[in-house]
């Protein structure tokens, strides 16, 4: 799930108990990755003079080698790069230790356009395939320079959402076995599953029925932040969702209900 570069790294869902009267977020959710648009992020690698620095151009920034030795990206997050035998890379991402997803990237022949293919490997015990592929902003050979993401293949999910009196709500993604519970109030909600990392701590607000801002931070720094609504006719929920700062390169998912 695209939405899920961040997500995936940080808040990767939450979760749900029965209510008496249902709102307008109320229900299962399915991501219809047709509609949905998880293309125009930007990040950039540096060359240093011991590998590379890379940056999302927001709070996501780090070192690390081309060496086959994990480097942190966020607290309980590593990530080790090595070269392929075939060319290109082989990239090996971990949460607390454990493999979370295994890509292969490559450059074209005219060093414009680099693609990556990678593996999720979720806590439900599914195995998702996804790709994207990116399109040289700046930089004139290899890895070096910005890149823009221009296609992207996308697994969907679900999320559910249950909504009670007092402004209380929990949202459940079962492919991430997450759970979120707190109030709409923009106060900070608890987030609980095997892949989020300490010092998570997601805030919502309800600015009105439909609508609900959020932001995601770790450790007191913000990560990301979106806005979700859903439809008059109550079928599709929008979510809206971008790096501080960056709000230009959105990824708005659109979900069905179900």
């Amino acid at each position: 799930m695209k939405k899920s570069t961040l997500i995936a790294l940080i808040l990767a869902g939450v979760a749900v108990p029965a209510l008496a009267l249902a709102g307008p977020f109320d229900g299962t959710w399915k991501l219809d990755t047709a509609k949905s648009k998880f293309t125009g992020d930007t990040m950039t690698y540096t060359k240093t003079a011991t590998g590379y620095h890379f940056s999302n151009g927001g709070p996501v920034s780090y070192d690390f080698a081309v060496d086959g030795k994990d480097f942190t990206i966020i607290p309980s997050r590593s990530v080790a790069w090595s070269k392929a035998a075939g060319g290109g890379w082989d990239i090996v991402t971990k949460a607390n230790g454990k493999v979370i997803s295994k890509a292969h990237r490559t450059l074209s022949a005219d060093g414009k356009t680099m693609t990556s293919t990678y593996v999720e490997y979720r806590p439900d015990g599914t195995t998702v395939h996804e790709s994207d592929v990116y399109a040289r902003v700046t930089g004139a050979k290899g890895l070096a320079g910005e890149w823009r993401n221009t296609k992207v293949q996308s697994a969907s999910d679900t999320m559910k959402i249950a909504t009670s009196a007092g402004g209380h709500f929990t949202i459940e993604e079962p492919n991430f076995k997450s759970t979120t519970a707190g109030r709409t109030d923009g106060s900070p909600s608890t987030i609980k599953g095997p892949n989020v990392p300490p010092g998570a701590v997601p805030v919502y607000k309800a600015d009105d029925p439909g609508k609900w801002s959020y932001r995601g931070s770790l450790n007191g720094k913000v990560y990301f932040q979106g806005v979700m609504t859903v439809s008059a006719d109550g079928k599709t929920l929008t979510d809206t969702q971008w790096v501080p700062g960056k709000k230009s390169e959105a990824s708005v998912s659109i979900y069905d209900k179900q």
